[in-house]
């Protein structure tokens, strides 16, 4: 019981003022939008919500329907300091919207693409639908933001909600029984560190140790992607964000070699796609997903690329019994300083579990202390990747827990993967011209529950504790609160040079 004797009195005193959040406050110009678009807008969200195809990849802004923003957009929100500056946030929330609103229409059934036939053209199709979104977003846009009191209504309004549930914490006990899952997790991360103690060659392998490297880039010179991040940053805002082309590079110059221990048809990660009403992987098609994020360091946003893994299912002798069962998966996230030098790794298992931090050593000045709870695991330094050399991780069998990162050249026997965008995931190909997302509407990997999770851990309040979940909705602490998409993740934990 190390540390814990004073461990309650600071949850109950979050319990009882961390929780309250202020009412919203009312939208004056409300009833002085166009009311065909307002109206519009309305029926379709109406529709989308209906049919359980709502992408929570973003959220929605109340009150402005053509509008959703995530945690970094919301982050940024609170140090604008011109017009130029406000008008870019706002052009980057609306096309995070439209993005969502096209991946929804995809998703919805034909009967009700049917149903939203349009007045004046009369054709039902999915196009059309996204057409009238993008003619409707940019009028209600054009209205309110010639309000002079446009920003200082929207700014309280962009907030993100976090994915953890208070009420099952106050019902769960959770300040007592967050107690038995600091000691279970410090068993558990001396577990991980034994695995990094050893020797590379030490590390256990139960069937063969396949070296998975990306087919898609040439190696980038360090001068070359400084410059393409600066020219990224050619916004109002300042934030490297690569398009194109230029993301592609940049991506396929730092996705990691795959060394991946396989035992059994469990370890064979791929491409992911419906059979009959079910998700499936196949294995005969090497796929990494990858999407782009951002962080702040010391108040500068940075870049971040995430290479997200699927596989069929999380099972063998090494994984928990408890966390067993159909889907599994893993995300890397490699972030980058102004000059695309990477100063941070950072791994998760797509359910928000196991996360930790790799950090370059050079970089870092301190690890913030804390007054309770756990500190940030942190089992080995960022090794240093040579021209010619990647970044290596070594997955184990069935657990798909990264038990090592090394610096090493593709190897001679390599798989090529194939590096695909996120986005697919969200918009399955279905019959026709119809798609559907492995995501449900709470942004939960379909059929990837894990009940006896799910039990075990209902006073740390996370609902559906366990399962596969969508970026955007990583919890990853059971104690405590923390987000994978927190952009100030790194600096909550650690002070940098």
């Amino acid at each position: 019981m190390r540390r814990y004797r004073n461990f309650l009195i600071p949850f109950f005193l979050v319990f009882l003022f961390g929780c309250s959040t202020l009412s919203p406050q009312r939208i004056p110009f409300l009833s002085e939008r166009p009311e065909e678009c307002q109206e519009f807008l309305s029926i379709l969200d109406e529709k989308i919500k209906k049919s359980g195809v709502w992408d929570a990849s973003s959220f929605p802004i109340p009150g402005f329907p053509y509008l959703r923003t995530n945690r970094f957009l919301s982050s940024l929100g609170k140090n604008l300091k011109n017009g130029q500056e406000r008008e870019q946030w706002i052009r980057w929330m609306q096309q995070l919207d439209l993005r969502s609103r096209k991946k929804e229409i995809r998703n919805l059934p034909n009967e009700v693409i049917l149903s939203l036939e349009s007045k004046k053209t009369g054709q039902p199709d999915r196009e059309e639908l996204f057409s009238r979104v993008e003619y409707c977003s940019s009028r209600l846009l054009e209205h309110d933001i010639t309000r002079s009191d446009f920003y200082e209504t929207l700014y309280p309004f962009v907030e993100i909600p976090d994915e953890y549930s208070f009420p099952r914490r106050a019902i769960g006990l959770y300040p007592l029984f967050s107690i038995a899952v600091i000691i279970g997790t410090e068993t558990t991360r001396d577990e991980f560190e034994s695995w990094y103690a050893m020797n590379l060659d030490d590390l256990p392998v139960e069937g063969d140790l396949v070296a998975f490297v990306p087919s898609q880039g040439a190696p980038l010179r360090g001068k070359e992607i400084q410059e393409l991040i600066e020219d990224s940053r050619k916004n109002p805002l300042g934030v490297p964000w690569p398009k194109g082309e230029e993301e592609e590079k940049i991506v396929a110059h730092f996705a990691p070699i795959i060394f991946q221990d396989v035992a059994a048809p469990y370890d064979q990660f791929g491409r992911v796609g419906w059979e009959g009403d079910g998700l499936a992987i196949d294995s005969q098609k090497r796929i990494v997903y990858y999407y782009i994020s951002h962080a702040l360091l010391k108040w500068k946003p940075v870049l971040q690329i995430n290479y997200a893994i699927w596989y069929p299912r999380r099972a063998g002798k090494r994984s928990p019994w408890i966390e067993r069962g159909h889907l599994d998966g893993l995300t890397v996230r490699i972030s980058l300083d102004a000059r695309g030098h990477p100063f941070m790794v950072d791994v998760m298992n797509n359910c928000g579990c196991y996360h930790f931090f790799a950090p370059k050593k050079e970089r870092l000045d301190r690890v913030v202390s804390k007054s309770f709870g756990l500190p940030p695991f942190m089992p080995q330094w960022l090794p240093e990747v040579s021209p010619g050399y990647r970044l290596g991780i070594r997955v184990n069998s069935g657990y798909h827990q990264v038990e090592r990162m090394l610096a090493s050249e593709i190897p001679p026997d390599s798989i090529a993967y194939e590096l695909v965008p996120y986005a697919i995931l969200e918009t399955l190909p279905r019959e026709g011209d119809r798609a559907e997302s492995m995501f449900d509407a709470e942004g939960i990997a379909k059929g990837s529950d894990r009940w006896k999770e799910e039990i075990l851990f209902f006073s740390m309040g996370v609902p559906s504790v366990g399962s596969m979940r969508q970026r955007g909705n990583h919890p990853i602490a059971l104690v405590g609160r923390a987000h994978f998409d927190d952009p100030r993740l790194f600096e909550k934990n650690f002070v940098f040079k």
